[in-house]
């Protein structure tokens, strides 16, 4: 049979093929393609043209027209972004370590051998699996000045009912307390992945030696779950300056804009004020926060691996 030499035999091709993807990094490229492709699609190439937005007056109406930094320089100048900073600061540095305080005490009786104790777990862990938007309507009619069980129960006690969601004193303790209810099973669940992560030889040749509870807890469990706590700490820092459904469903960002908060700053101005360039400024300026928490965690992350290696 005649050969052609523009012929390829199967075979040959079929080695040729695969000593190409056995090469060093090609076939780790293979299979990160398609995760590649997708953040690409909906995350690297929307994030480039919010950054492009950024420069431009964009009114949502077709007006789009150039004008440098001049967003940037107006939401710095604005008092109610500075506001919705120090707002964003108070709700995270409150709700975060509240939140992995209540997590951890959570963790730590469970982790004892009681009875139901999956129960529990269950009951814990229900409400990081409902929706933000119904949780927070469900609390809003909690805290309702009227009607609400939390403020029924104070009558019963002989105090005055609390405006919890319509004072500016009290709305962003509100707010706080319905989020750390909210990722408290979140919380907790790492907490026991780190605790269950310890080994009991610690806790037995430190009893052999006459040591406490507090004093196994001080000199053992919390320097051992340290990697833990630090991985929750950033995580929900990070997740805490996305905060919006709970703020919009309980007191739309007031009153008086006391809860108002990063990301439903971004809401109003872009959705509500049709400022969609300087809402997407706003938007690359948060993304500029949550990069620098990204780089601290990986930091920090490092140094503590190192320090318990």
């Amino acid at each position: 049979m005649d050969s052609s030499p523009f012929l390829i035999d199967k075979e040959e091709f079929m080695e040729k093929i695969k000593k190409f993807i056995d090469r060093e990094g090609v076939s780790a490229w293979l299979y990160i393609a398609p995760a590649l492709f997708i953040l690409t699609l909906f995350i690297f190439v929307p994030t480039f043209q919010l950054f492009l937005n950024s420069f431009y007056y964009m009114d949502g109406m077709g007006t789009k027209e150039f004008i440098g930094l001049d967003n940037y320089r107006d939401i710095l100048a604005d008092p109610d972004f500075w506001q919705t900073v120090k707002n964003s600061f108070i709700f995270i540095f409150v709700s975060v370590p509240l939140g992995m305080l209540v997590s951890l005490v959570l963790a730590l009786l469970i982790l004892k051998e009681i009875r139901g104790q999956g129960v529990f777990r269950t009951i814990f862990f229900a409400p990081v699996v409902t929706s933000l938007v119904a949780a927070g309507l469900m609390w809003v009619w909690i805290l309702n000045y009227d009607f609400g069980i939390f403020n029924q129960f104070l009558q019963r006690l002989g105090f005055d009912k609390i405006p919890w969601l319509v004072s500016t004193e009290y709305a962003m303790p509100s707010v706080i307390l319905m989020t750390i209810w909210k990722d408290a099973g979140y919380n907790m669940i790492l907490f026991l992945a780190g605790l269950n992560g310890i080994s009991s030889v610690y806790y037995e040749a430190s009893s052999i030696d006459g040591a406490t509870k507090w004093q196994q807890f001080k000199h053992i469990t919390w320097p051992m779950l340290m990697p833990t706590t630090v991985f929750i700490f950033i995580v929900r820092m990070i997740f805490s300056f996305r905060t919006f459904e709970q703020i919009y469903a309980m007191t739309k960002g007031g009153p008086v804009g006391s809860t108002r908060v990063f990301v439903y700053y971004i809401y109003e101005t872009s959705f509500q004020f049709f400022e969609l360039g300087k809402g997407s400024a706003a938007a690359i300026l948060l993304l500029i926060i949550v990069l620098s928490l990204v780089g601290i965690q990986a930091f920090i992350s490092r140094k503590s691996e190192n320090d318990f290696a």
